[in-house]
């Protein structure tokens, strides 16, 4: 990017902040870079643009950088980060009315980022920013003090689990002395309700059932974890008999940590990107029209526009599908197609040409960036006709009769399963609802995890090698008991063999 460039790009970051204020957006100073590609994909690797170091952050830039450097892909449009001030990369060798469209872009997030309670959920955790470059120091004193080797497999296995947590993201973990004060006493409460009601509606509770509960009580009052704990590296980090040194804890938690912050992001990934592209739409649009880029300039960004909202049948295109999204209910809002009388109109003609004039598109959508997550939007707003209309379909490749060459064909197109489908991935990300159930299995200090069967299954090479990497974290015998044809099964490793039984 040459003086001229620069020059003008300075001049245009006023004028869309100008634009994003008129368009009722919260405008916050934003610290952009003009960097290498290279910068670009070391920050998409690292997660951070400082962090501590580990292979896999390696693996994944080389990846990245092959791709680009032999293909002229793989490197992200726009990088930005939720920090205070927002910082976000612009790379020196894109075409500038690039750089002007993820600059729009990039104001589009920040509003996003100040608006949506689930972006301020990841500004609540921890100053991640000023923590990933602490985390890079520390942890590079301690591969100098206990071994590169030792500490790395140590970050191996914390991110074997690391995003493993609480469904909920705004759960916040108890101090298990907490937890069991407070489960404790609401145990007891009911013990001693139950023990001093007299009605003549309700059966008196008998011996036997008062028996129960105080084993219950008892043993509730041992118990490691009183309930289910979600967040596997919490409970390993305050609890496992292998973590004794400060630094290892040190580790786990850090860990722990940036994930916990970067969490929510992806409840919110389709509508977050969505509404970035949208604006930086709506935007472009004004900036061309008031003569502050040229025509040639339109036809470049054109060609990069397209390349964002193209349809990918074998993935499920975030910024396409957002965008869209966006503009289907801001229609219908405006229109006033929504509500009792709307939704229960059978009329298709009626309904094909209802239009109260309501021009409530707008308060909807950004009801939407500040309140929505991705499931709730796929279950509220992927209507049918939405889902026809964007081909949101699920597609296997087969070959072409005709030419030989395989061809992308529709391999199911029922709206109910696409949501379905939907639903469950925004819901977990297909990762598999995994809790704490006994950190003192068979009272040898074994640790027993469980299974939700309802969510995502366990693969089974997957499932063994996170047990060999749990072991390493806690020193005993680990176990997950989880469901297999209708029946409760363990699978447990004990350093040296993986070992499956039944279970009750």
């Amino acid at each position: 990017m040459n003086s001229e460039e620069l020059r003008r790009l300075k001049e245009i970051d006023l004028r869309v902040q100008e634009i994003a204020k008129e368009e009722g957006l919260l405008v916050r100073e934003v610290l952009f870079e003009i960097v290498p590609a290279q910068r670009v994909l070391e920050g998409q690797a690292y997660w951070f643009p400082t962090n501590f170091s580990h292979w896999s952050f390696g693996r994944d830039y080389e990846k990245q950088r092959t791709l680009y450097e032999h293909t002229g892909q793989g490197i992200p449009y726009e990088q930005v980060w939720d920090f205070d001030p927002p910082r976000a990369f612009l790379v020196e060798t894109n075409p500038f009315v690039l750089n002007v469209m993820v600059l729009a872009h990039v104001y589009g997030h920040v509003d996003f980022f100040s608006g949506s309670k689930y972006r301020q959920r990841f500004r609540s955790v921890m100053d991640v920013a000023e923590e990933a470059r602490q985390a890079a120091k520390r942890f590079a004193e301690y591969e100098e003090r206990f071994g590169k080797e030792e500490v790395e497999n140590l970050i191996d296995s914390a991110m074997s689990i690391m995003w493993h947590q609480h469904p909920d993201p705004f759960h916040e973990e108890e101090e298990e002395e907490v937890a069991r004060e407070r489960i404790f006493a609401l145990e007891r409460a009911k013990l001693e309700r139950d023990k001093s009601v007299q009605s003549e509606f309700a059966q008196p509770i008998s011996k036997e059932e008062i028996t129960k509960r105080e084993k219950r009580l008892a043993m509730l009052a041992v118990a490691t974890p009183p309930e289910p704990v979600y967040d596997l590296l919490y409970y390993i980090a305050n609890h496992s008999g292998r973590i004794r040194r400060p630094w290892q804890k040190d580790v786990l938690l850090t860990i722990r940590n940036q994930v916990r912050a970067l969490a929510p992001n992806r409840r919110i990934k389709m509508l977050n990107e969505g509404w970035a592209t949208y604006w930086h739409v709506r935007i472009m649009r004004r900036l061309f029209a008031e003569g502050l880029l040229s025509a040639k300039e339109h036809e470049i960004y054109n060609i990069y526009h397209s390349g964002v909202a193209a349809q990918a049948h074998n993935n499920f295109n975030v910024y396409r599908t957002g965008l869209a999204l966006y503009e289907y209910v801001e229609e219908r809002w405006n229109k006033g197609q929504f509500g009792p009388e709307y939704e229960q109109s059978e009329d298709p003609y009626k309904r094909l040409h209802w239009d109260t004039g309501a021009m409530k598109g707008r308060e909807k959508i950004f009801e939407m960036r500040t309140s929505w997550s991705d499931r709730m939007a796929v279950e509220a707003l992927f209507t049918d006709d939405f889902i026809h209309e964007q081909g949101l379909y699920s597609y296997t490749q087969d070959e072409d009769p005709k030419t030989g060459k395989l061809v992308w064909v529709v391999e199911d197109d029922d709206p109910k399963k696409i949501r379905d489908m939907l639903k469950d991935t925004f819901a977990t990300y297909q990762i598999p609802i995994i809790f704490v159930q006994n950190g003192n299995a068979r009272s040898q200090h074994e640790l027993l995890l469980g299974h939700t069967p309802t969510g995502f299954k366990l693969d089974p090479e997957y499932r063994n090698k996170t047990l060999e990497k749990l072991y390493h974290l806690w020193g005993k015998t680990v176990s997950v008991r989880t469901v297999e044809k209708g029946k409760y099964v363990i699978f447990s490793y004990d350093g040296k063999e993986h070992k499956p039984s039944n279970s009750k």
